[in-house]
């Protein structure tokens, strides 16, 4: 059990770390920017992620269900 947070836990860390990154690189996040706007900039990349990646789910899942339906025929 201890293994599995570990890897939820670097996941986490990977994700907050790509979004600031990301933040930095496009000019959102200066030295100006505050930890509020940082951890609302992080709020809101995570779920993008979330989303665009239940969305990637949905497709490929009623793809592979398409193609069986259709190889069962």
């Amino acid at each position: 059990m201890g293994t599995v947070i570990k890897y939820i836990f670097y996941t986490i860390l990977l994700v907050v770390i790509y979004l600031v990154g990301r933040g930095i690189y496009e000019g959102s996040i200066t030295q100006e920017t505050t930890v509020g706007n940082v951890v609302d900039q992080v709020e809101t990349g995570s779920k993008e992620i979330l989303d665009n990646t239940t969305e990637n789910v949905k497709r490929g899942y009623e793809n592979v269900k398409a193609s069986s339906d259709s190889a069962t025929k």
